[in-house]
């Protein structure tokens, strides 16, 4: 098997829940993936060697974060607050054309395999967007609300759940660096018993709000960096909630979908292979 070639991940019901996106079939798409980590270099060498002074609970790597978030006490979604140095780096990064096509793929790759999942995404980031002109998304032509930007020079993650995303949601990870993937570098799908070669410049979709999952170490000398993509779930509820929070929905006479019916319109937004095989 190719490491270009994607691989989707099906439960007993023949639903895809992740995908293992591989990279796309161009002939620049290592120097692509070579120019974005070039940036990533770049960035790190502004923060301090030290990688204990950037302790956060899904590693030990500085991490620069962009786009809209909802969540932890916020009365209203709005674009992450970055400043000084973490600022610049988010913005020469936004700007790159090649982190675009690197972000840009793993958005397509979830219309690709969850049409209908996108959709909701899509519509969703379309209706913050038009709601307040403040808000701004990362990328054109790309559904996730948001990024990070993990500056490594060895990022390895902790097991851990992204329990603000959106539950059934994907979230998109792209590895980066120059490390041996048959060696180190795997994704770990703790609850599935899975661990996967995660070379670079290929990319991995899964729902991290529900599995927990993280990446084993690389050998000494070898880098690693990576892009992650998500969306809060609260930026999912503000929308459903009419542009509000959901306690102030509630308090004006609204009613949300119960938890076991959100979550059975959340998995029916899954295809199906069967389904996506039919539609070739």
């Amino acid at each position: 098997m190719s490491f270009r070639e994607p691989r989707p991940l099906l439960d007993k019901h023949g639903r895809i829940f992740a995908v293992l996106a591989g990279s796309p079939y161009h002939d620049d798409w290592k120097n692509v993936v070579r120019e974005a980590q070039g940036l990533y270099e770049d960035a790190r060498r502004q923060f301090g060697t030290n990688d204990e002074d950037y302790k956060h609970r899904r590693g030990y790597y500085p991490a620069v974060g962009a786009g809209l978030s909802y969540g932890g006490g916020q009365q209203f979604p709005k674009n992450l607050k970055i400043t000084g140095v973490e600022r610049d780096i988010a913005n020469t990064l936004l700007r790159s054309t090649a982190v675009r096509r690197i972000a840009n793929f793993a958005s397509a790759a979830m219309q690709a395999y969850a049409p209908r999942l996108y959709a909701h995404y899509s519509r969703t980031l379309d209706a913050l967007v038009a709601s307040s002109p403040s808000m701004k998304p990362n990328f054109q032509n790309n559904v996730f609300g948001a990024a990070y930007f993990n500056l490594g020079p060895r990022v390895v993650t902790l097991r851990h759940k992204d329990f603000q995303n959106l539950a059934w949601g994907w979230c998109s990870v792209t590895a980066m660096g120059d490390f041996n993937p048959s060696l180190g570098g795997h994704i770990v799908l703790w609850d599935l018993n899975m661990m996967i070669e995660f070379p670079p410049g290929s990319t991995i979709l899964i729902p991290s709000a529900l599995l927990l999952h993280s990446n084993i170490a690389i050998q000494p000398g070898e880098t690693r960096f990576s892009l992650t993509q998500f969306s809060a779930g609260g930026l999912f509820r503000w929308v459903e909630c009419d542009f509000r929070s959901q306690y102030q929905y509630e308090q004006a006479g609204g009613v949300l979908p119960s938890g076991q019916d959100r979550w059975n319109q959340g998995i029916s937004m899954y295809s199906t292979w069967a389904e996506l095989c039919v539609d070739e």
